[in-house]
């Protein structure tokens, strides 16, 4: 009896698996992007955040935190830009002045 019940459980999990596999497969595109936009989100919002409202460090980082966590953080307060690593991939978002605030630099 337990033999039979671990066997569908396995075959329940095997399934679930397989149904996520082809999700991702058929969202290719969408997943893909998923990694960009972790460092994107953290390092224009930090930006906008320290440059345009001028929070504190701390106070930026709370404002900006997600559940995903980033790998590394720069802030450069002299060319007034900041780079996030999260996921593998940095961005940079550089203020640009009260018109636009900040924004971030092409995709590299």
């Amino acid at each position: 009896m337990i033999k039979k019940i671990l066997k569908r459980f396995l075959q329940a999990i095997g399934l679930v698996f397989a149904l996520i596999a082809i999700y991702l497969l058929v969202n290719f595109k969408h997943t893909a992007a998923f990694p960009r936009i972790i460092s994107a989100f953290y390092s224009k919002e930090f930006c906008s955040c320290f440059f345009v409202t001028e929070g504190t460090v701390d106070e930026c980082h709370n404002f900006a935190r997600q559940w995903v966590p980033i790998q590394s953080f720069q802030l450069d307060q002299e060319k007034r830009s900041v780079t996030v690593k999260g996921m593998f991939v940095t961005t940079t978002a550089k203020y640009t002045g009260d018109r636009y605030g900040c924004v971030l630099d092409p995709w590299q």
